[in-house]
Parts: C-alpha cells; structure tokens; sequence
C-alpha cells in the first residue's frame, strides 16, 4: 500500500499493524492536521493555521505527549493541553461567525511543570464586541496564560454598543507560580457606547508556597469607560502570595459630552492566606473614574502590607467653544472641566506584622475648554467705503473643574496584634487648570483712504481654575487650579488711510482656591493665575497712510486664595506691534504691556507654609531631646513599615512662568513619599540646552536657566530626577547594616518596593520660534560643477563658521580631498578624481576640515526628528554651521520651480546641505545647497526655502544625519 495512503487512515487502524512505521508515530512525534495530538511520550500538538484550518470551522489545538507543547488553536479554537512537562496551547483570535466571536481558552500547562497559554482575542463585532479567551492554568509548577483581549464595539451609526470583556488570566502552579494577567477589555467605536470590562488576574495556586496573582486587565475605551478587572488573589490555602493590581478604569473621550464617564479601576487581588502583600487598585479612568479599592491580606495572615487604593481619574475636560462665523463673528466660550474620580481606599493589613494601604488620590478636575476664536475677515471681506469690518472677539475659556472628589481611607493594620500601623488617606483632588481664552479675529481691509481699517477683536479671557477639594479628618486638601491664559488680540486691518487698531490681549483666568482645611490637616496652596494675552499688531497702511495702534496685552490672573501660601500672579501680557505704515509714512505705537496679576491671600490664621516648616523642624528637634513614649512607638513603627513594607516614592512638578527677559523658569518637585519620612531628591541627568541652578535636595525647589542664545527662540529641554524615601529611615552603624539586609530582602520578596524612582520632566522656553541666521546665505557656493556636494557644502560651513576669513571654493576644496587619505576607506584617497561619479564621504569632510582648517565637527544620526530639530535648532542659535544628508529629489520636489533631472530616486540620501535658518512659526527651512536649480537652469540654492514638512521627509532618509561644524572661541 502506498505510504499516503496508510498515512491517511485513523489512528485505531495504525495501532493494528505490527511493526516500527506503525508504533512509533504513536509514541513519538509532533501532531499533523490529520492527528492534531502529539505522540502519547515526546511531541507537540498541531498548531492550526488558516491554509488547515478552513470553511469557518473552529479548529483546536492538538494535545502535546508527556514532554511536549500543546498547539495552536485556530478561529476561536482552544490551545491544546501540555501532557506532564510543557507549555499549554494559545486560544485562537476569535470570528464573528464561530461562538460569537469569542476568542479561544488557552491550553493548560503540563501537569508538573509548565505555563497555561494565552487566550485568544475577541472578534470585533457591530453592536457587542466578542469576549477573549481565558488564560490556561499551569499544574504544579508554572504561571497561568494571560487572558484574551475582548474585541471591540464596531463602528455603526447607531449609537451604543458594548465592548467585549476581556478574558480571565489562568491560575498559577498549584505550589509555585504566578497567575495570568487578564485581558484588556475591547474599546465601544459608536457614540454612547460602553467598554468592555477588564478581566479578572488569575490566582495563584491553592497550597502555593511562592507566587503573585495576576493584574487585572484594563477597561475598554468609549463614551462610559468600561470597569478594570480585579487583580488575582493568593491561593485559598496558600503560603506566600502577592495580590495582583487592579486593572486601570476605561477612558473616555478626552473632550465630550457631560454624561461622559471614566471606567472604575479594578480592586486589587488578596494576599495570600498566611503571608503576602494585597494588591494595588487600578487607577479609574479619565473621566472621573473612582480608582478601586487595595487588596486586603490573608485572613490569617502573619505578615502583608495591605494594598494601595488606586487613584481617581482626571475629571472631563470641558469642550472647547466654536470659533467666530458670518453672522455669528464673536468666538463661543469653552466649557468647565467636570469634577474627577474618588479615589480607592487602602486594603487592610496583618495585625500581626503588617501595615495598612494608603488611600488614593482623588482625580483633579478636568481641564475648562479653551474659548472659540473670533472669526477673522478675509481678504474677500474689504470693503470699498467706510471702516472695515471688525474681526471678532474670541471666547472665553471654560472654568477647571473643581477637585471636590474624596482621596480613599487608609487601610488599618498592626503590629502584634495592639501597635497601629495604619495607612494614611488620599489627598483630595486638585482643581483643574481654566482654559485658554479665544483668540481674537483679524480686522477686514478697507479701500477708502479716508476710512481705518478694520478693528481686531479682543483676546478672550482665561478661564478661572478650579478650586482644590476640602480636607477631611483624614484626606489633604487638594491644591486650586492655574487660571486659563489670555487669548492674544486680533490684528488691524490694512487701511489706505489708516491702519485698523489691534484688539488687546485678554485677561489671564484667576487661580482657583485651595481647599479648606479641616481640624487635622491645612489648607491647600491656591492655583497661579493665568498669563495675559498679546497685544495683536496695528494694521498696516499705503505709503502715506498712518499704522494703526498695537493692541494692549492683556493682564496676568490674579492667584488664587487659599492656605497656607497664595497662588502665584499671572505673567503680563506683551504689548502688540504697531502696524507698519508705508516707506512715507510713521510707525504706530506698540499697545502698552499687561499688568502683572496679584498674589492670592493664605487663608486667614493659617501659618505660611514656610513659617509652618521652620516650626515643625522645631518641634520636632524638641522632640528628639526629650522624646516620648509615643514618639518613640511611632518612630519604630516607621522603621519597621519602612524595612519590611516601603512604598515607593511618587513625584509632581509644579513650575512657574518664565522670566520675560532670561527665560528663567523657577519650578518644585513635589513629592509624596508613602512612608512618612521626607523626600530627598537629586538630578540624574540634567538638562542639555541649559542648566539647572539652585537645586534644593530638601525641598526640590530649583531654577532651570537656558542658554542665553535660546532665550528669544526658545527651546523645550528636560532633565532626570531621582527621588529617595529612605535617606532619613537609614540607620547608622551595625543596625544599619542589619537594617539594609532586611530590606534588600523584603524587595526580593516584593514586600517591600525600592526607595528611589526616576522620573525625567521636560521644561519649555517659549520664543520666537526663529533659529540661526538667513543672511548667511551669502557663504553657499553654487553651480556645482561635480558629483562633490559634500565638499562644497563643507566649504560653505567653513565660511560661515569663520565670518569668511577662510574662504575655500570648490577647487580649493576638490584638489585638498585628492590630495588626503580618506579615513573613511583605508588606503584610498578622500576623493579619487573630479570626473567619477565616486562622492566626498562625510568622515572625510570632518576629518579634512579639522587637518586643513583647524575646525571642530561631529557627526550624529537620531531616531526620531523631536532630537534631530532640538539639537539642529539649539546649534544654529550658537552659531554653528550644520550640515545634514537628506534625499535631493524628495525635497526639491516641494520647491515650487526646482528643477528635479538630477536623481529620479526618492529614497536613496544622496545630497549634502547647509542649514542656516529654521522658523517654527512659519514652517519653513533655510538652506545653502550647492547644486539646487531652478527649471531654467539658474542657482536657487542660496538661502533657498523649504517647507518644514519636506525638508524633514527628505532628511529622514539619513537617519537625520547631522554634521555640526563648531564655531572657533
């Protein structure tokens, strides 16, 4: 018989026929779409794929031997089972018509060791998204398989919908191992709609002697974010277990409608029954979600630290007002942000050796829209006789939403069954920042000599910030919300008589009060009032005509009230330009500038949080002369939480407006330790365009100076901090030691987590937008006359850097390249001859230029264009020349009239430049490139301009190869 055939027949005739062809395949092998099982001792199960698995069947994975894997399933099929040692099979991703859509279990893993496989992703479907597969579980040994994605919602026009819940993780090992993470809920497309649920951690195994729950899967995104799945919890009987987190809550729209509403975070999972830590809550979802609830520990239990509540959900930001319209030319205003989430309260803690949780945050108020902007006449708009049309003026911006949402309760917990060693509660939420003012809209022209044109509309003001949430017995006030920023005036018309005045600058919103204080906590710090709005600039006029008048800037927002310090006035506003008038006529005024806004009022009898610090140092120096027994029960308990249960330390920024005149920006660290001891911090890495100054490790307060050169076109920078909970818990000598090695231990155990996180912010100057110099278009060089780009462009950065007292050409360049040994190709020269199509390499030119002329150059490549421009942008406000490798054809191509015969290849980076200008505000590139053309053959290439968007295309090509020639001290 033909081996096909015999291959083809069941399993139950193979057993019948006597021999080793028969026998082995049994015993031995991996499964096969006609046997998806593999042999009974070593092989794997069939994994199904869409060329096997056909005619929108649901197909299962085959079951692994004793020693092997379980396979794949296929459109929503099961993963196969591991036999004693091996992993289980993935579900299968879900199809709409197989089971609903619902994606596949994963397999189970072996029965002494190994991991469950993963589920399978739910289907998309219109109306309900199918649910993910649930997460195999491991046998003795081994983690459960992570749950399925649920699949989403799909896009309709009817509105509603529900996404699919995610699936649930697989235990882990009934001795060892960690459950599987569930899935993440699917995402509701329609409008109205409702995300999936996340799915619930899986558990550890029920005698578990070591493992950690699974994190709950995060809701799906949609108008109602859906809820986050429960972290897992310790085994019923379990030794040691860590509870798994709470999954985050859903998000909704970051804009929308009022009915809007954040997922809840998921609870954490319980610790295990004698020892282990509960789990964290999820955080709830923007929108104002509530954060879910810490895990408690074991019932039992000897030793665990109850979990973290999660935090609340940022409020709704409010949806920003509709600009100016014919017939309607005013903008609208923004609307408040809604409040946020409540936050989650702390799990309970051994009474035995253990600690409580600390309640969550409550969620800031969300974000006020920013005001409309007025509606701007156009060109089309001018009239013959008469003033001109007035622009319209912008809208006001929406109020922050309040932070009235509560922090969660601390969880309770002991030490020997009589010491507390509670947690301590969330802060109330903060109050969220107003929104911007509309922009004012531009005046209409008008062609009467005797008429001004027209007026520009006012800057809309800032919206108010939101106040902070009141504190409570046991919850922080929460801090007032910055006031919104004025809208800047709108433009002058152009007037043959007289220019249109400019609209004034709008007022910055005022801060938002902090919350009250209570009988057991103090008042929070009011919101910094919003900074005025620009002046707009007077509408120019004809040559004998008269510019109009600058606009006013407008003034800063008052801070907010509130204790124990006032918010910080807004900035002022910059007066506007006055309108350029003809080559006869006079410049306008400029506006006059904005008034600085007041500093809020601490509450009254509130001690300045300064003064309270000095007393607290006080008193708390008294107390460790003449310490007490509670003090010292209290210090002991600090430690202890310290050793065995530390929190890591979390950390906020809170920065000022920039100095006007240096770009100076004063800023604190504010950081929350979870240990009651003090946050110390430190810089990791500092800043690359500027330097920190002042730096403060106590109270993180500091000073970021930029360069001075990128004051005017500003710059966006960033540094790394680390933060420390445990300088002031160390202890010194001998207990120290012990100290640290119970420590390192409780970490390894995950009891405890580090005393230091890192956490890099970024600080931006605002400027002009303008870098380098467009008049150093007078050193290109043109009319290449070779296949030599990279030595002209090199020739032409010389100039620039040295102001022109060396000035090589392109034979001066050429023959000094002939005449080198190229670094770049050993034993070769750097150039071989003017008539080979053989180019100049840029190590060459690096090299060449530091032999032949004494100058410095270093090349680098970047990842991403954010680095490529920051770095472009900062060296051409130093004064640097710098050259890039970009694709010629890609950015000729955007220049209106360049002609393009050179190199029809779009992706190849064949052409060295100069860059000597970039404009943000205008989008634009200034280069010096050699061999640019127009379509009748004429040099273009000096100064030559180019949009943002394709010089960065045509730069990407080389990885954003940037060669910087430094100017000579």
């Amino acid at each position: 018989m033909p081996s096909a055939a015999a291959n083809s027949r069941p399993v139950s005739a193979l057993v019948a026929q006597p021999g080793q062809n028969t026998v082995v395949p049994i015993f031995f092998g991996n499964g096969t779409a006609e046997h998806p099982d593999g042999g009974i001792i070593v092989g794997n199960g069939y994994s199904w794929t869409a060329e096997t698995c056909t005619g929108g069947n649901s197909c299962r994975g085959g079951n692994g031997g004793l020693l092997g894997n379980g396979g794949n399933g296929f459109n929503g099929g099961n993963g196969g089972a591991a036999g004693w040692f091996g992993n289980g099979g993935s579900g299968g991703d879900g199809i709409a018509l197989v089971n609903n859509g619902r994606g596949g279990n994963g397999g189970a893993g072996g029965l002494i060791s190994g991991n469950g496989g993963s589920g399978g992703l739910g289907a998309n479907i219109v109306g309900a998204g199918a649910a993910g597969g649930n997460g195999g579980s491991a046998g003795l040994f081994g983690n459960g398989g992570g749950g399925g994605d649920g699949g989403q919602a799909a896009d309709s026009p009817d509105p509603g919908g529900t996404g699919g819940a995610g699936g649930r993780g697989g235990s882990g090992g009934l001795l060892v191992g960690d459950g599987g993470a569930g899935g993440s809920g699917g995402a509701a497309i329609p409008a109205d709609g409702t995300g999936g649920d996340g799915g619930h951690g899986g558990s550890t195994g029920v005698l578990a002697l070591w493992g950690a729950g699974g994190a709950g899967g995060a809701g799906g995104d949609a108008a109602t974010g859906g809820r986050g799945g429960d972290g897992g919890s310790g085994g019923a009987l379990a030794v040691f277990s860590i509870g798994g987190d709470g999954g985050a809550g859903g998000n909704t729209p970051l804009q929308g409608h009022g009915t809007y509403l954040g997922g809840r975070g998921g609870d954490g999972g319980a610790g295990a029954l004698w020892s282990g830590n509960g789990g964290d809550g999820g955080a709830g979802g923007r929108g104002g979600g509530n954060g879910g609830n810490g895990g408690d520990v074991g019932r039992l239990s000897l030793l665990g630290a109850g979990g973290n509540g999660g935090d609340g959900g940022v409020g709704q930001a409010g949806t920003p007002g509709s600009n100016g319209v014919i017939g309607r030319p005013d903008g609208l205003d923004g609307v408040a942000g809604r409040q946020g989430g409540s936050g989650g309260n702390g799990g309970n803690g051994s009474v035995v050796f253990g600690v409580g949780g600390d309640g969550g945050s409550g969620g800031p108020g969300g974000a006020g829209g920013n005001g409309g902007k007025g509606y701007s006449v156009p060109d089309t708009g001018a009239v013959d006789t008469g003033d001109g049309v007035s622009g319209g003026n912008g809208g006001v911006g929406g109020r922050g939403g309040d932070g009235g949402a509560l922090g969660g309760n601390p969880g309770s917990g002991r030490y020997l069954f009589v010491i507390p060693s509670h947690g301590a509660g969330g802060a109330s939420g903060a109050g969220g920042a107003g929104g911007a003012g509309g922009q004012g809209g531009l005046g209409g022209l008008t062609n009467d000599v005797n008429a001004v044109g027209g007026s520009g509309g006012q800057g809309g003001e800032g919206g108010a910030g939101g106040s902070g949430g009141a504190a409570t017995a046991v919850n922080a006030a929460g801090e007032g919300g910055k006031g919104g920023i004025g809208g800047a005036g709108g433009g002058g018309g152009y007037g043959y008589g007289t220019g249109g005045p400019a609209g004034a600058g709008g007022r910055g919103g005022v801060g938002g009060e902090g919350g009250a204080g209570s009988s057991a906590q103090v008042g929070a710090d009011g919101g910094a009032g919003g900074a005025g709005g620009a002046g707009g600039a007077g509408g120019n006029s004809q040559a004998s005509g008269v510019g109009g008048v600058g606009g006013r800037g407008g003034d800063g927002g008052d801070g907010g009230n509130g204790g124990p310090e006032g918010g910080v006035g807004g900035d002022f506003g910059q007066g506007g330009l006055g309108g350029e008038a003809g080559k006869d006529g006079q410049r306008a005024d400029s506006g006059a500038a904005g008034v600085r806004g007041q500093h809020g009022t601490p509450t009254a009898a509130v001690m300045p949080a300064a003064a309270l610090r000095s007393v607290t140092d006080v008193l708390t120096v008294s107390a460790s002369d003449q310490p007490t027994v509670q003090s010292l029960l209290s210090d002991f308990v600090a430690r202890l939480n310290y050793i065995f249960f530390n929190s890591a330390p979390s950390v906020t920024i809170d920065v000022n407006p920039q100095d006007p005149l240096t770009g100076a920006i004063n800023g604190r660290l504010d950081g929350v330790s979870h240990n009651g001891y003090q946050v110390t911090y430190s810089i990791a890495s500092g800043p690359k365009y500027g330097q920190i100054t002042d730096f403060n490790s106590a109270t993180g307060e500091y000073t970021y100076v930029p360069n001075p050169k990128l004051v005017n076109p500003g710059v966006t920078d960033s540094f790394t901090i680390v933060a420390d909970n445990g300088a002031g818990a160390q202890l010194p000598g001998v207990l120290g030691l012990i100290q640290d090695a119970l420590h390192s231990l409780a970490i390894r155990l995950n009891l405890a987590r580090p005393d230091t996180v890192e956490e890099t912010f970024t600080v931006k100057v605002l400027g002009d937008g303008a870098y380098g110099d467009t008049t150093n278009a007078q050193w290109a060089i043109l009319n290449q006359s070779y296949e030599n780009c990279t030595l002209n462009a090199t020739a032409a950065a010389i100039r620039q850097v040295t102001s022109g007292a060396k000035a090589p050409d392109e034979q001066d360049m050429v023959a000094l390249a002939k005449a080198n040994n190229s670094v770049d190709r050993p034993g070769a020269k750097m150039y071989l001859d003017e008539n080979t199509s053989d180019g100049v390499a840029v190590k060459d030119a690096v090299a060449l230029m530091a032999k032949e002329f004494g100058l410095t150059a270093n090349t680098t490549h970047y990842d991403d264009s954010p680095g490529a421009m920051a770095d472009l942008q900062a060296n051409l406000a130093y004064g640097n020349a710098t050259m890039v490798t970009v694709s010629a054809s890609l950015m000729w191509n955007a220049i209106p009239d360049a002609s393009n015969d050179g190199n029809p290849n779009y992706t190849d980076l064949d052409h060295e430049i100069v860059v000597i200008a970039v404009n943000l505000k205008e989008g634009v590139v200034y280069v010096n490139d050699s061999s640019a053309t127009n379509t009748k053959d004429q040099p273009i290439g000096a100064g030559m301009k180019v949009s943002l968007a394709a010089f960065l295309s045509s730069w990407k090509t080389s990885r954003y190869e940037l060669t910087v020639v430094d100017k000579p001290v």
